[in-house]
């Protein structure tokens, strides 16, 4: 590929999460399949099918999808249930269904713009992006407990750093092999780009700030990655950035 076209790819690439980011800065619900799954919308209603099988839900869902990235999301760890996002932004609302035979087993509801984040292991907790402002680029991560059917109190927030502001747009994200840690890359307009660490099972999060200087939109081409104890920041194409703890949050150089 010649440079002239891998920056046509890289504008273009850019511009469609612009776009995007417009619906949902944090996971976006987008159409067609996640495995043998396929979600598709007609006059209103939301239709997802599997093989022979199919089930038709009130309101247009998607697949919770991340937007820079295309990472689909909202698959349990163990496959067994689905979570599809409404795409209406001023009254949040996602369906929870059996991949097994396309049941829904529960149907969620809330007030203001929120977004598919994580679901923990055992598919006991849904963790939300709450949007807290009108350009919808601050946000607090909120946990839904999918057996009580209840939004629980507060926020999921690093207690080390209560000043922190989460703001700005994820790039990439990477979870352990169990499904219990899923860190997030993110920009930071206006300071340094940071990787948001959530324990899905405990419910606690830490915020990890990383140098920076220039464009963060060159971020877009960075990938995260785990190796042991180490959560690794790469470049495009495949060199350490920076190099993470995941026990201490230590960040170093290699």
């Amino acid at each position: 590929m010649t440079i002239f076209r891998a920056s046509l790819v890289a504008a273009a690439a850019l511009a469609l999460a612009s776009a995007a980011y417009g619906a949902y800065p944090g996971t976006y619900a987008q159409l067609g399949s996640l495995g043998a799954i396929g979600v598709t919308t007609n006059n209103g209603n939301t239709s997802v099918s599997r093989g022979a099988s199919s089930v038709v839900v009130n309101g247009q869902y998607g697949i919770p999808t991340l937007i820079t990235t295309g990472t689909q999301l909202g698959l349990s760890h163990d496959r067994s249930l689905l979570v599809l996002q409404s795409m209406n932004q001023k009254h949040s609302s996602f369906v929870v269904l059996r991949t097994r035979d396309l049941r829904v087993t529960q149907t969620i509801s809330l007030q203001g713009s929120f977004a598919f984040d994580a679901l923990s292991p055992n598919a006991r907790t849904l963790y939300l992006i709450e949007h807290r402002s009108a350009d919808l680029q601050h946000y607090v991560v909120r946990a839904y407990d999918l057996a009580t059917h209840t939004l629980r109190p507060g926020r999921i927030a690093d207690k080390t750093q209560k000043s922190w502001v989460m703001q700005g747009w994820p790039t990439s994200r990477v979870a352990t092999f169990d499904g219990r840690w899923v860190y997030t890359l993110y920009t930071n307009p206006g300071g340094f780009p940071f990787i948001h660490a959530l324990d899905t099972m405990r419910g606690v999060a830490h915020c990890v700030g990383i140098g920076w200087e220039g464009d963060q939109n060159r971020l877009y081409h960075y990938r995260l990655g785990i190796n042991g104890s180490k959560l690794l920041v790469m470049r495009g194409d495949g060199s350490v950035y920076r190099t993470i703890n995941r026990t201490t949050w230590a960040v170093s150089l290699r």
